[in-house]
């Protein structure tokens, strides 16, 4: 059976979206257009990731940009090329309402869906020209995909003439997995060099940034009985000097580490050394971190503040606590401790939801 024509906009290339364009393609004869893969607050290795990426791509930057919203030129010399039958893209950008645009006008005869990343309060709380880009947009669209339940619940209520199914920024276990050999070693490579024997490990993995809420987590982690216990910071940021000047402050040094910025293999070896990882963040849209940490076997304690909170199953895989709650924060910490003991790539995968299943929505949104 022949595939569909399907193109896809897209802002950049995250590794967290690779399984779900490399599933995409096994459905439809498909191209990616990124439309902003240079954005310096990007720093993922570009060249490692396309090697991964199956899909058919182009990295398009012709236009400029206004504030961070790229607006790109040669739109329509896509679709007039390519012929899609259908369109994938994100979020209600200038690309998506140039989109419904041409829909609107007649030209091209595609089915529009559309992707964001809008948690359940930020999708109630769109306003202004938001709002209107938004509204426009889905009026012109076959559907929307969206990353919870909650979210597709409200949409659905509010949009009744849109399809709405739910694809989380979720990766395929086998891809991570298949690695099992060489993330011991890296892992050990790791334990040796940060001194991590005999030590408790709570692990934070992101951009050292105020919006993660890594100064409440330092807060919390120097009242709390922290004797053989590390906090690891796996990522970089602007916020890392102020950290590491309350860290001091507050005693911590000898138990807190900043290991640096780390890629692909190198990165989940983190998640097989640590008890648990924490995500406090103060506001997160979605929160692709949790699902690495849950494929490794990683519980996770995490903000009720974040999209991914689905994918965690309280006292099962994790804890959910109020970041912004001092006794709840230092509580869950304790909590953890005494219930997450095992470490390791020996422990089963916490992942409670289907990959294939949730990307097939792609397929059967537009059905």
């Amino acid at each position: 059976m022949q595939k569909q024509k399907a193109l896809v906009f897209y802002t950049y290339l995250p590794p967290w979206r690779i399984d779900v364009f490399n599933e995409m393609a096994t459905y439809f004869d498909m191209t990616i257009i990124f439309l902003d893969a240079d954005n310096e607050g990007f720093s993922y290795n570009k060249t490692i990731l396309t090697e991964k990426l199956k899909a058919k791509h182009v990295f398009w930057n012709k236009g400029f940009k206004i504030g961070s919203k790229p607006f790109r030129f040669g739109i329509l010399n896509f679709i007039n090329q390519y012929k899609p039958e259908v369109v994938f893209s994100h979020e209600y950008s200038p690309t998506s309402i140039l989109l419904a645009m041409f829909l609107r006008l007649g030209i091209g005869s595609f089915k529009l869906v559309i992707t964001t990343s809008d948690n359940l309060e930020m999708s109630k709380r769109v306003s202004g020209l938001k709002s209107l880009a938004r509204s426009f947009v889905l009026s012109n669209s076959t559907g929307i995909v969206v990353y919870s339940d909650p979210v597709r619940l409200w949409f659905e209520d509010r949009f009744k003439y849109l399809k709405v199914a739910v694809c989380p920024n979720i990766q395929n276990p086998k891809s991570i997995l298949s690695k099992s050999a060489e993330l011991v070693i890296i892992a050990e490579n790791h334990k040796e060099k940060f001194k991590l024997h005999d030590k408790k490990v709570i692990l934070f993995i992101g951009r050292l940034v105020k919006v993660k809420g890594l100064d409440l987590l330092l807060s919390a982690f120097s009242q709390v009985d922290n004797e053989h216990t590390v906090l690891v910071f796996v990522g970089k940021g602007k916020e890392e000097d102020s950290l590491k000047t309350q860290a001091q402050e507050l005693g911590l040094l000898n138990k807190v580490i900043f290991a640096g910025h780390f890629d692909d293999i190198n990165l989940y070896a983190w998640y097989t050394l640590a008890n648990f990882f924490l995500l406090p963040s103060r506001y997160e849209p979605f929160g692709a971190v949790v699902n690495e940490a849950l494929i490794l076997g990683c519980p996770v304690v995490a903000s009720k503040n974040i999209g991914a909170l689905e994918f965690i199953k309280e006292g099962l895989n994790g804890l959910v606590f109020d970041p912004e709650n001092p006794k709840d924060f230092q509580y869950s910490i304790k909590k953890a401790l005494e219930q997450f003991q095992n470490t390791g790539m020996n422990r089963p995968s916490l992942m409670l939801s289907n990959f294939e299943n949730y990307v097939e929505v792609f397929k059967t949104i537009i059905e």
